[in-house]
């Protein structure tokens, strides 16, 4: 039973877990359809939405690397609350000027300043559960994380599909609401991590100081690596949306129901596998688990129905339960101690910028190939496929230079 039941946590840990629970439920009701509003409302190419949205990613990623060491300097508590706050208000704003048919320019200012307070907030909250937990138990801690994340992930797009139906607009006021109760949670129930002796020595902030990690040739390295498989993994949300509906042709509330899967899986399978990955292993599970997400992936080229894609979504999510607590665990155990906010503000920036080239990746590949095409699927899965050569030799390397 201890390896399926989490225990042993901080109240800290749990107040995040619930966070993530209703911040995931937000995100998830309205950021899959954005791609389809855009598409198949505004009339926008896939292409020029896939270049939208990068664009949003693209400079979230880079503010996101000075949160991670504002994080450092100011407290994992105080950004949290603060990328919650204005990501609550951005929410809002987003519905009403949806509801009000404005400009897409200005949906994508709001785009690009939801992303940028969206990745203030993983830097420091990631930091926060490494203050918090031993070295042996972080990866289950980032796996439990995971699971309140998809949970949320599960429910949402259920509603999301609801709500489409009526008015784009109502997804977008669904979730301001849900940033503003995880940011109560915060405010009310968790305590700083980091000392204020510790706070009170930190440096001031510079450019230089943030990108010093780059001289970590190992980090960077590794970071590099999982910006590739974040290309394959980030199409999971905005292109396979619209290939799904506009190509194989199931309805929006089958794709509500697909990623409801993906989020249920990580649910009832995350801490289990989690705890069957040791520390020593890392770089061998996030070689098979981008493998499995290559075989996931591929299978999407040929699928011709909602029960081949719902078969294809299942080995996608296998292989992401693997994939991402074994990257982070693995970013957190090499970082610098004494700079753990800024190493993963960094390493959030490969996340954030695979996810970012991911949509216009997909977007690229859906205007080039027509219909249904195993051109899409193959080239999005030879992502994975190098990722997986570059952990083996990465690992190969790790073990020769011990």
């Amino acid at each position: 039973m201890k390896k399926i039941i989490p225990q042993g946590y901080s109240t800290d840990i749990w107040v995040v877990f619930f966070a993530r629970i209703v911040t995931a439920i937000g995100f998830s009701v309205s950021m899959p359809y954005l791609s389809l509003y855009l598409h198949n409302e505004l009339g926008i190419p896939m292409t020029i939405v896939g270049t939208i949205l990068m664009c949003a990613s693209v400079v979230g990623a880079v503010l996101g690397v000075y949160g991670g060491e504002l994080s450092d300097r100011r407290g994992r508590k105080w950004v949290m609350v603060r990328a919650l706050s204005w990501r609550c208000l951005i929410f809002m704003l987003m519905g009403y000027v949806i509801a009000k048919k404005a400009d897409v320019y200005i949906i994508t200012g709001l785009l690009i300043l939801n992303s940028a307070f969206g990745s203030f907030f993983l830097p420091a909250s990631m930091s926060y559960v490494a203050d918090l937990t031993a070295e042996e138990k972080r990866t289950s801690a980032y796996g439990l994380l995971r699971i309140g994340g998809n949970l949320g992930w599960a429910l949402g797009p259920a509603i999301g599909g609801f709500l489409a139906t009526i008015d784009y607009a109502y997804l977008f006021y669904f979730t301001g609401m849900c940033m503003l109760i995880a940011t109560s949670i915060l405010i009310k129930y968790s305590k700083e991590s980091l000392s204020e002796a510790t706070l009170s020595e930190k440096k001031r902030t510079s450019f230089k100081n943030i990108i010093s990690v780059a001289k970590d040739t190992r980090f960077l390295l590794f970071t590099i690596i999982c910006l590739v498989l974040f290309i394959a993994w980030g199409q999971l949300i905005y292109p396979l949306a619209v290939y799904s509906v506009n190509r194989v042709g199931i309805t929006k509330t089958q794709l509500g129901l697909l990623f409801s899967l993906n989020g249920f899986m990580v649910v009832a399978f995350q801490y289990f596998i989690t705890n069957f990955i040791p520390v020593k292993r890392l770089l061998t599970a996030l070689w098979i688990g981008s493998l499995i997400y290559a075989v996931g992936y591929f299978s999407v080229g040929v699928a011709n129905s909602f029960w081949f894609l719902f078969a294809s979504v299942i080995v996608i999510t296998i292989g992401e339960m693997i994939v991402s607590p074994s990257s982070l665990s693995y970013a957190s155990i090499i970082a610098d101690v004494h700079h753990k906010g800024r190493y993963l503000g960094f390493f959030n920036l490969s996340q954030s910028l695979g996810w970012s080239f991911a949509p216009l990746v997909g977007g690229v590949l859906l205007d080039t190939f027509p219909g249904r095409s195993l051109g899409i699927w193959g080239i999005i899965g030879a992502f994975a496929l190098i990722a997986a050569g570059w952990f083996i030799l990465f690992e190969r390397r790790s073990l020769h230079n011990k």
